[in-house]
């Protein structure tokens, strides 16, 4: 399992520049993370360069201490991988607005009456507030499944989390498998956007994160760029993006 690349914040499917979505201010830095604590979403702390994670929640943010609080997370080996590890990276995304940034060593500290983890406040956080293309979920009963063919070994069959013209994300079985640290690149990629055809694509791992789901099952979805996109087949995505959007409204109605 991984996150990002070793010098650079991880990159949501089809940004290519992320400066307009990064706080940089204590302040502003602050005011976003204390939202999010209140919110009591699920966040990600990885450790180890990606290799190992920590499913937990942020409880405090101390601007006037620069700290932040986490809760501890309930693998004792993942946490005593984080606490060992000099980087870190939180990733975050309460109602589909994901917040992600690059922190530090991390320690164990006593937080009202318990066990907590805490880090200093980060220097920088993305918070990806729009996508750069329209992205559909795709269906969960009978889902689209990429084929990667180029997968050291044997071919690789993963299910789709959703589309844009800009990028897919998939869903890793747990164990997830190898290979999809952040920068990894196949070429022989093969998704049938029934009925319009067959996508063959190239893509960029360019994200990777851990979910619980509501069954309280953890699921890594992994964000990947599209590379070699035609007229052709931005067509053809968005054919299948418009089809499959026409239908879920009509049976909303």
């Amino acid at each position: 399992m991984s996150t990002d690349s070793p010098n650079n914040v991880p990159r949501e499917p089809g940004s290519l520049d992320l400066a307009q979505f990064t706080l940089s201010t204590r302040l502003e830095i602050a005011h976003h993370l204390k939202t999010i604590a209140l919110s009591g979403a699920m966040a990600t702390l990885f450790a180890n360069h990606g290799k190992t994670f920590v499913l937990t929640r942020l409880l405090d943010v101390d601007l006037d201490a620069g700290r932040l609080v986490f809760d501890w997370g309930g693998n004792e080996e993942a946490n005593r991988q984080l606490l060992a590890s000099e980087r870190n990276v939180f990733v975050c995304a309460p109602e589909g607005v994901k917040t992600q940034c690059v922190l530090g060593p991390v320690q164990r500290i006593d937080y009202e009456g318990r066990v907590a983890l805490a880090v200093d406040l980060p220097d920088a956080v993305v918070k990806l507030q729009r996508r750069e293309c329209f992205r559909i979920q795709t269906p969960r009963v009978n889902p689209l499944l990429c084929r990667i063919g180029d997968y050291p070994g044997a071919a690789l069959e993963l299910a789709l989390s959703d589309i844009s013209l800009g990028g897919m994300a998939l869903l890793l079985p747990q164990p997830a498998v190898a290979g999809f640290a952040v920068g990894d690149a196949y070429r022989d990629c093969h998704v049938e956007l029934k009925p319009f055809g067959m996508l063959d694509v190239a893509f960029e791992v360019r994200y990777s994160q851990t979910q619980l789901q509501r069954n309280d099952v953890e699921v890594t979805r992994i964000g990947c760029q599209f590379l070699n996109m035609t007229s052709a087949r931005e067509n053809l995505v968005q054919r299948y993006i418009a089809t499959l959007e026409r239908e879920r409204r009509a049976l909303s109605l």
